[in-house]
């Protein structure tokens, strides 16, 4: 079945025939001494045999030994060989396919991969960066970013772009993979049915299986309604989607921190449509364009011929040829919140570059950069978004809803005190330039 392409991304390797998707396997495999579960059905048994779970061996793809009974698991490479023949028999490979790969790869781990590919009955024919792949046909002249959502981090990549888009670095962020934010996001749920119907989903590996099945479409119920409740063993707990985006607060910072510091000033963000599953995520960058599920292999089917290899001995392609910039149409995504940059009280306008604090002081609010005796909230500046603590024992609201942990602030959001009506309103204040 002609062409086609394989997307090694550990959150799920995807095969494409032409440029539809036919499979979605992710990086996941339970190892019991007498079989192997790996991809979907190693996903369904994972929180329920936490012990023999490893979702590590793609990341960490090598011939270091693995402690296991089960003799076809020896290393990190023998589960990746098993992850390529699982998605072999589940679905009709093309003849021909092109494989994509990601910019954290080290020579050792890509030439493994290869090795390993000889062995399966896989038939590549090409081997190129994802991310120099995927925006080929959309960037437009200049220095642009790729960021990736991995399962145990985010790659960031800078993509020099002029008649070829050429990959010049691939940074990762720890700790800021998919894996982490479903772990987030599992502790919110947990926490409101233990508050709201005594239950606790992790008291037996059975129902915590059932809250991380669940759990996705929760999320995403939550995205397109403000809210959800989810519903676990005949008890329902209410969430709201400013509790999920408030859990992972600290994740995408260290995300937005890492584009901040590696773009221009004139840059986009290319963002990998896992984004648009993420609370928060369709904010991580001041000028985005969100990807299409299949732009990877459109990209690749657009230049077939330069990248498919004239014999065995595949190269690794991390310059594409670049659309022509008349072609080029660019959408960026507007955020869907704009972010704080100020508190606004009265006539006055603080910048919370540094940390304000809000105290309530002769009756009246007040905002100061100035530790008082007694804060009634902090303000501080973590990678361009501002977080608001709660610091003493006054009923601090926001919104007109009390709050006791802290959350991210948004442009619009007032700060008051229960039975008061002066408030403190967050604004966001751009600069324009001519």
């Amino acid at each position: 079945m002609g062409q086609g392409v394989l997307e090694i991304n550990d959150c799920g390797l995807r095969v494409f025939i032409d440029t539809t998707e036919v499979l979605e396997s992710p990086g996941i495999a339970v190892i019991e001494p007498g079989r192997i579960h790996i991809g979907t059905a190693a996903q369904m048994r994972a929180r329920s045999h936490p012990t023999q779970v490893n979702n590590q061996f793609w990341r960490r793809l090598s011939l270091e030994s693995l402690k296991s009974t089960n003799q076809r698991c020896r290393h990190h490479a023998d589960l990746a060989y098993c992850h390529l023949q699982e998605i072999s028999e589940h679905c009709d490979l093309p003849e021909e396919l092109v494989l994509a790969v990601p910019g954290n790869f080290t020579r050792e781990q890509l030439a493994l991969l290869l090795g390993i590919i000889k062995e399966s009955n896989m038939n590549v024919v090409g081997l190129v960066d994802s991310a120099s792949a995927a925006i080929g046909d959309l960037a437009p002249p200049g220095l642009q970013m790729h960021v990736e959502l991995q399962l145990h981090q985010t790659l960031v990549s800078r993509i020099s772009v002029d008649n070829q888009a050429t990959v010049k670095s691939s940074e990762s962020v720890a700790d800021a993979g998919l894996c982490h934010f479903q772990e987030a996001w599992a502790r919110v749920f947990t926490d409101a049915f233990v508050m709201q119907c005594r239950f606790d989903p992790l008291h037996s590996a059975e129902s915590e299986q059932q809250l991380y099945d669940l759990m996705p479409q929760w999320v995403s119920r939550a995205m397109s309604q403000g809210e959800v409740l989810a519903e676990l063993d005949d008890r329902t707990a209410k969430i709201s989607l400013r509790q999920l985006q408030d859990a992972t607060a600290p994740i995408l910072s260290r995300v937005r921190a890492m584009i901040e510091n590696l773009a221009d000033s004139g840059s986009v963000s290319f963002i990998s449509h896992r984004w648009a599953e993420i609370p928060g995520g369709l904010q991580i960058a001041q000028r985005m364009h969100l990807l299409s599920r299949d732009s990877t292999a459109q990209s690749i089917k657009n230049r077939w011929k330069e990248l498919r290899s004239p014999d065995s001995a595949l190269r690794l392609v991390s310059s594409v040829r670049a659309a022509p910039e008349s072609e080029i149409s660019l959408h960026l995504e507007a955020p869907s919140e704009a972010v704080a940059t100020h508190l606004l009280y009265g006539h006055r306008a603080l910048a919370a570059q540094q940390p304000l604090f809000v105290f309530w002081h002769e009756d009246k609010f007040q905002v100061t950069p100035t530790p008082p005796e007694h804060p009634a909230a902090t303000v501080t500046n973590h990678a361009g978004r501002l977080a608001l603590r709660v610091d003493a024992g006054i009923r601090l609201m926001l919104n007109g809803e009390e709050i006791a942990a802290p959350v991210n602030l948004n442009a619009g959001d007032k700060i008051g005190i229960a039975d008061r009506h002066d408030v403190i309103t967050a604004i966001s204040v751009e600069r324009y330039e001519t």
